[in-house]
């Protein structure tokens, strides 16, 4: 089994999402929390950019590119559908659900930073905000993970974003998760598949 070291801070999105990859491959690693700006460079020395993964020395960057090495390296169980259709799908919904949401936390954090709490849900980015979670909701429909009846790449991307809310902006914008049961459900079911919880740090 190669050795598995992977490097970033806790409890950012994108770093959760390498975490559940692995989770859901059952593939032990370490994790090392940087300790300041000269270790994100030392980690990942092209971007210097974090989360990576160091896989038997070779240091691999950007989540979207470990969750790819890790399908050619550990390819059970896939992340993706064998299904090429499907596959672009998958991966076409996390990218979305990655841009999407990263813009509104950005924006809630701002508005912490500015004024001590989040929007109000009355306010339009919060709205959007609920209109996003609508539109997973109902693509989601009955099944217990999209696009399969099992987590995959676009489950991984959407739990890494909106597991997290609460502890990144406060309850009053998980609560909009937490008003929408399938979409709960899915990231109860994605956390217990996968044994990542957001709050862990090494």
């Amino acid at each position: 089994m190669p050795t598995l070291t992977l490097y970033g801070p806790p409890n950012i999105p994108f770093l959760t999402k390498v975490r559940a990859a692995l989770g859901l491959k059952k593939l032990p690693y370490d994790w090392v929390v940087p300790e300041g700006p000269e270790d994100y460079k030392r980690y990942s020395p092209r971007t210097g950019l974090l989360p990576s993964l160091r896989i038997d020395g070779e240091i691999i960057e950007d989540s979207s590119v470990i969750l790819d090495e890790l399908d050619a390296r550990f390819p059970e169980p896939p992340l993706l559908s064998s299904d090429p259709k499907i596959a672009r799908s998958q991966k076409q919904l996390e990218r979305w659900a990655e841009a999407a949401f990263m813009f509104y936390w950005i924006h809630y954090l701002q508005e912490i930073a500015e004024t001590g709490r989040a929007a109000p849900h009355s306010s339009g980015m919060a709205r959007e905000f609920a209109q996003r979670l609508d539109d997973l909701v109902n693509f989601l429909g009955g099944r217990p993970f999209f696009y399969s009846d099992r987590p995959g790449r676009a489950d991984l991307a959407v739990y890494s974003f909106l597991a997290g809310v609460g502890f990144a902006v406060g309850d009053e914008v998980a609560s909009e998760v937490a008003a929408r049961p399938p979409l709960a459900a899915l990231l109860k079911r994605v956390g217990q598949e996968t044994g990542v919880h957001i709050a862990d740090a090494p």
